[in-house]
């Protein structure tokens, strides 16, 4: 089974990666953390992303970056103090120290330099696989996939047909480092979740708006 939905992958990868790249084209949502990213930008804002809504964040991101410009200043910074700032944004104690113990780590072990690599990034506590992926992607142009619950449940429906029965994640993971382009995958990945956010979401599904609907095993719509 698992043959099947890899081979399904391949064979409609450049239809599906196409559809949601020219769709990102007009539909990309703008967040502060997606204009001139680099690598510290991004992970902050996939901390603070945890737990929370891109709305809450942007209401703060750019003070936060204001206030803990690089790694150094946000190891430095009191805990009370940064508490009290993310208490809006929910899940602010235990962010905060996710936050400090991600910073002096990547000082004392990484030379405060973020790492540009999958395994030293997931190496990191609280930093997974889609977070890493993150990183890669937008802070360093690494090609990488990114797959949270929204890409997740984008793909499973995509490919439910072939989906196996046992480890679904783990080949869903496969499923999106095959259909990720080699080329414009940080757009890709963006545009990709934006689809989740906007048309493919958790509670419905706008499959008359979504551009890969003709590639989709669960559409009910096609052209």
């Amino acid at each position: 089974m698992n043959v099947e939905i890899i081979n399904e992958a391949k064979s409609r990868s450049a239809e599906i990666s196409n559809s949601i790249l020219n769709w990102g084209e007009k539909n990309l949502r703008s967040f502060p953390w997606r204009k001139n990213p680099d690598p510290y930008r991004i992970l902050i804002a996939e901390i603070l992303l945890k737990r929370t809504t891109a709305t809450a964040v942007n209401r703060i991101y750019n003070e936060f970056i204001g206030l803990y410009p690089d790694l150094k200043a946000l190891a430095k910074a009191n805990i009370d103090e940064l508490e009290d700032f993310l208490q809006t944004i929910g899940y602010h104690k235990q962010r905060s120290k996710i936050l400090k113990k991600i910073s002096r780590v990547i000082l004392n072990e990484y030379n405060a330099e973020i790492p540009s690599d999958f395994d030293s990034l997931i190496a990191i506590p609280n930093i997974g696989p889609y977070t890493a992926g993150a990183v890669l992607s937008l802070g360093y142009g690494i090609r990488a996939a990114m797959v949270d619950s929204n890409v997740l449940r984008i793909y499973k429906r995509v490919f439910f047909k072939s989906l196996p029965n046992k480890a679904v994640n783990n080949v869903i993971n496969k499923v999106a480092k095959i259909i990720l382009p080699q080329k414009r995958h940080a757009k890709f990945n963006l545009a990709l979740l934006d689809l989740g956010g906007l048309i493919c979401t958790y509670r419905n599904t706008h499959c008359l708006k979504c551009p890969i609907r003709n590639f989709c095993d669960s559409s009910s719509i096609k052209k």
